[in-house]
């Protein structure tokens, strides 16, 4: 799914499942959001991740999914055929932020992914 779609599904949904993980320290495989491309649902995203625990300091940023490894980390099962092809062949964007304080990193997904809700 592209960005745009991500953005444009997390409008409709308004919903995020959100991970809290230690220790990632290597942040050179994500990249800062550009809010001229979010626009609001920079909001959405940051409330949600307060939400969730984050105390707001951090900065958050984009992890990308290559497509090859989405069918592995969703927590349901890719439909075959056109919508597959369509949806997933841009891969996946996950929002992360490393709080400050704690170093506490919150990991922010459209989707429910098969992966613990928190680990060390």
């Amino acid at each position: 799914m592209s960005l745009e779609g991500q953005l444009k599904y997390l409008q409709k949904n308004q919903n995020l499942f959100v991970y809290v993980y230690e220790w990632i320290d290597n942040l050179s495989y994500t990249r800062k959001c550009q809010v001229n491309v979010y626009g609001s649902s920079l909001n959405i995203i940051n409330d949600k991740l307060i939400d969730a625990g984050w105390n707001g300091d951090g900065e958050i940023s984009e992890i990308w999914i290559p497509p090859f490894v989405i069918g592995s980390i969703l927590n349901e099962e890719l439909e075959d055929g056109y919508n597959l092809i369509n949806n997933w062949k841009c891969g996946y964007i996950l929002w992360h932020v490393k709080q400050k304080s704690d170093g506490l990193s919150f990991i922010g997904s459209l989707k429910k992914l098969n992966i613990p809700d928190y680990a060390l």
